[in-house]
């Protein structure tokens, strides 16, 4: 069991531990930051057209608070703004799907996700693991389908680097780019994926608006908004371990969501 956890998240402790050792370089940009923070405006959710039902797709339990934190806290406070999110394994690499299950629930519900609109899916063809790429047609199968049912108009996923590097995360951009390429969801219906960073940016959130932004849209959530993204972390008991509260500590992912339109060009 414990080989298992370690080998799932070495890459994931690697890289926090070499961000810890760049994190003395970044306080010399301290007194810059201070000066900016109080001049610095928040930036808040802004779409080419207006989202009015938004599917966010995940891997895993916990991925929509360690990632998407903040475009949930935005889009969840929006009015005429329903948001669905399809997590597409219950994460039962350690043999704990039922557990993370109810955790995901818990996290939902703190962030502000309707019960009724999670989609969780428990397909053994989709395995909660990080050496497995998932079928690119099967993915695609599903998610179309869900995006015509529920009538989306923007779908927010990972992009090429899934963040982490995690194969399950790349799979699933791969599966909606194929459906981009192809021409197989509506016409109306926007795709956006969540910008990987570098280590340094992605560990050192105070850091992170001196970077010039060329995203599409960026959502900024406050100090209380990171708490509550914290909260719902806490919620994930089984996953909350050493180095994950390192990293909702310092992640800006915690902080800021920047997207980038999936388009087949």
């Amino acid at each position: 069991m414990l080989y298992k956890i370690f080998h799932q998240n070495i890459f994931e402790v690697i890289d926090l531990s070499s961000a810890m050792l760049m994190t003395a370089s970044a306080l010399v940009v301290g007194y810059v930051w201070t000066c900016l923070r109080a001049s610095r405006r928040q930036k808040m959710l802004e779409l080419e057209n207006t989202p009015h039902r938004v599917l966010l797709i995940t891997a895993h339990p916990d991925d929509e608070c360690m990632f998407f934190g903040p475009v949930i806290q935005k889009l969840s406070k929006m009015k005429d703004v329903h948001l669905f999110l399809m997590c597409l394994s219950v994460g039962d690499f350690e043999g704990k799907g039922s557990l993370r299950k109810a955790e995901l629930y818990d996290s939902c519900k703190i962030l502000g996700i309707e019960e009724g609109n999670i989609l969780l899916c428990k397909n053994t063809l989709l395995p909660d693991n990080p050496r497995v790429d998932w079928d690119t047609i099967l993915l695609s199968d599903k998610i179309a389908e869900h995006v015509e049912q529920l009538e989306i108009d923007t779908v927010l996923t990972f992009d090429s680097y899934g963040v982490s590097g995690h194969r399950n995360h790349i799979s699933i951009y791969l599966a909606l780019f194929h459906l981009v390429y192809n021409k197989l969801l509506p016409g109306y219906c926007r795709l956006y994926s969540l910008d990987s960073v570098n280590t340094l940016r992605k560990y050192v959130k105070c850091i992170d608006g001196l970077f010039n932004n060329t995203s599409d849209f960026k959502c900024t959530i406050s100090t209380t908004e990171q708490n509550c993204v914290t909260k719902a972390m806490q919620a994930h008991d089984s996953q909350y371990i050493w180095f994950r509260k390192l990293y909702m500590k310092f992640s800006r992912y915690t902080r800021v969501n920047t997207f980038t339109t999936i388009s087949a060009e």
